[in-house]
């Protein structure tokens, strides 16, 4: 029965990921959803600093980790936006239940190394000279901008677990007599979490590089004045 229920969430999702692709615009709400978010965390930010946490290696780790959670909050409004448009009877929903699943391909998966391999890097990854620091800066800069290109690609996958779980659960899923859903929260933790655990690792990352190139700065923009002034 476990096995007959992931194989109709699977083309659930399938369904639902064409149907946002071809019907709604997942990549722009997600967009917005992110830059509300990341004003969330400036502001979590301005507020630790206020309260004497100038360590801008802890700091903004920190406020990845609150704004994470404001970031689940929208993403359950964004399912409920979707929710009022949404048409179960679309021909795109249809068609692609109507489709075989596509056969399994030996991947990466069963590669021995795994996605976490690079960080595993030794000891001697992390310099002493502070020559270094400016690279390793801009490597987490340029980090952070394509996790955030990757991010919002992922969005029609993102939307479309969520969206399994906060209106099929009550709808699609008694049809198809599953024993039972998941909660969306599970749902959008596991699609997300591996971006937040990235964002706050290369933030803590600039945060220490600033820390240590700019000892009197406690902010990113301060920072870079303190570095490059005119």
């Amino acid at each position: 029965m476990n096995s007959d229920n992931d194989k109709i969430r699977s083309r659930a999702k399938r369904a639902l990921q064409r149907y946002f692709e071809k019907r709604t615009s997942p990549r722009f709400m997600l967009s917005v959803v992110i830059v509300l978010t990341g004003l969330v965390g400036f502001g979590i930010s301005a507020v630790l600093l206020k309260s004497g946490l100038t360590a801008m290696s802890i700091r903004y780790p920190l406020a990845v980790l609150g704004a994470y959670a404001v970031f689940l909050g929208l993403i359950r409004l964004w399912a409920e936006f979707e929710r009022r448009r949404f048409d179960p009877e679309d021909p795109v929903i249809l068609s692609a239940f109507e489709e075989e699943e596509e056969p399994v391909r030996p991947s990466l998966e069963k590669s021995d190394s795994r996605w976490w391999d690079w960080l595993d890097v030794g000891g001697d990854f992390i310099p002493s000279d502070e020559g270094c620091l400016p690279m390793l800066l801009i490597g987490a800069i340029v980090g952070l901008l394509a996790l955030l290109v990757v991010a919002v690609g992922a969005a029609p996958v993102l939307i479309a677990e969520v969206f399994i779980d906060v209106v099929l659960a009550g709808m699609l899923y008694r049809r198809l007599k599953l024993a039972q859903a998941e909660h969306w929260l599970s749902a959008a933790i596991q699609k997300t979490w591996i971006y937040v655990f990235c964002a706050a690792a290369l933030l803590a990352l600039a945060g220490w590089c600033l820390d240590t190139l700019a000892l009197d700065s406690d902010t990113m923009g301060n920072a870079v004045r303190e570095l490059w002034p005119k």
